[in-house]
């Protein structure tokens, strides 16, 4: 048998993950984290899983973490998700604990058959529905500790309490994510008679999760980035299709592994796109320039298969690609190459995009309708990316004296 190179366990790796029941977020943190040992293969050349190198890898993993460069958390972290990746190549099975959130906390009988009814009521998707799970299991734990048995005089001021203890224990992005679910378990109570309101007003108020101002390419980065495809090869009208895709139109990764043939109308010069993301449908015009990569590439380099799936695996097994990491790979190739930071990733194009339109003076609504954001508040936050507008805000420090060791 022909021994698999890395990119080929990669996809076989992410797809197995997959066939497990792991969500896009978990597929993508799972993937991210071995990345770093496919990083440090990559640095020195091999193009297959080499036992000397792991070892290596996994000691230098130890001595960061000992020298206190690393925090233990991100040790142990790469540490497992190394492992895990090494014993799926060596025996092809997926190796986890548990992945469904909160199910390691046991609680009572009755909480325990509420929470599968609310998890049962709803179609809830697949990336959110481990976080819904958690979040019921975190309050009936919390609710039983205060003694009780049932929802039975659980209302606003347990609700408060709840969330109250979080705060004190947990990230405000993290008591975001439990008062946007507990709204959701609490309307799914009252509207099934189990509780006396939904606590909708209560549950209203905003959580400031305190985002960081993320980085763009800007566009002489951009045109060095495709400057470096070789567009003569397979692997380069892939590869320059692939970033035309998250350049011009700000596809997701995952939303370009799954893009088919039947998706694009090539007629009325137009793409239909359903995210794995959202769940939503968004209709995006084919520009020339992404219409002629894509031709290219089916015409002139895509191998023969009747996959519906338009971007395929260059070696091993006629089949389409089921790894987001496949475009990461691409991506991080083409920074490389142009001498960009390779810690950026694929999804900076869909922020360079985002921002780049709101800079050119595009409304935020058109924005939020190009990305399939279903909450301009989710766009908005490109705007702090886009320094030069935000240069005009800034206050002079004119008639203002600085005070050093209390002389002016």
């Amino acid at each position: 048998m022909q021994r698999k190179t890395l990119s080929e366990q990669l996809e076989d790796y992410e797809s197995a993950l997959k066939d497990y029941g792991l969500g896009y977020s978990s597929r993508l943190y799972a993937m991210r984290n071995v990345m770093s040992i496919i990083q440090r293969h990559r640095e020195v050349g091999a193009k297959y899983l080499e036992g000397q190198i792991i070892s290596d890898f996994l000691g230098k993993i130890s001595e960061r973490f000992y020298n206190g460069e690393i925090g233990k958390n991100q040790a142990r972290n790469t540490r497992r998700m190394t492992e895990r990746f090494v014993h799926f190549v060596q025996t092809g099975e997926v190796q986890l604990e548990n992945m469904q959130k909160g199910s390691h906390i046991v609680l009572l009988p009755e909480f325990q058959r509420i929470a599968d009814e609310f998890l049962a009521s709803g179609d809830f998707h697949p990336n959110t529905r481990n976080d819904i799970r958690w979040v019921a299991h975190k309050y009936f734990d919390w609710l039983t500790s205060q003694g009780y048995r049932n929802l039975q005089g659980a209302g606003a001021e347990q609700i408060q309490k709840f969330l109250l203890d979080c705060s004190e224990k947990m990230a405000m992005g993290t008591v975001y994510d439990i008062k946007l679910y507990l709204t959701k378990l609490y309307a799914y109570f009252y509207k099934s008679g189990q509780s006396e309101s939904s606590f909708h007003a209560l549950l209203s108020f905003k959580v400031n999760r305190g985002t960081k101002v993320q980085p763009v390419l800007q566009k002489s980065e951009i045109a060095a980035m495709l400057g470096t495809i070789d567009r003569r090869t397979a692997a380069g009208k892939r590869a320059y299709a692939v970033m035309l895709l998250g350049i011009v139109l700000g596809l997701r990764a995952c939303d370009i592994i799954n893009l088919k043939r039947a998706d694009i109308d090539w007629t009325l010069g137009e793409m239909k796109i359903l995210q794995s993301k959202t769940a939503r449908t968004v209709v995006l015009p084919l520009t020339k320039d992404v219409g002629e990569a894509l031709k290219d590439y089916i015409l002139n380099a895509r191998r023969e298969s009747e996959a519906p799936q338009i971007f395929l695996r260059l070696n091993g097994p006629i089949a389409p690609l089921t790894c987001a990491v496949t475009i990461a790979g691409i991506y991080r190739d083409c920074c490389v190459a142009a001498g960009l930071p390779v810690s950026r990733k694929f999804h900076t194009l869909r922020r360079s995009l985002g921002t780049s339109m709101l800079a050119s003076g595009s409304p935020v609504t058109m924005v939020a309708q190009v990305l399939g954001h279903s909450d301009v508040d989710s766009t908005k936050k490109y705007i702090a990316s886009d320094y030069e507008r935000l240069k005009m805000c800034a206050l002079p420090f004119d008639g203002i004296t600085a005070e050093i060791g209390g002389a002016r």
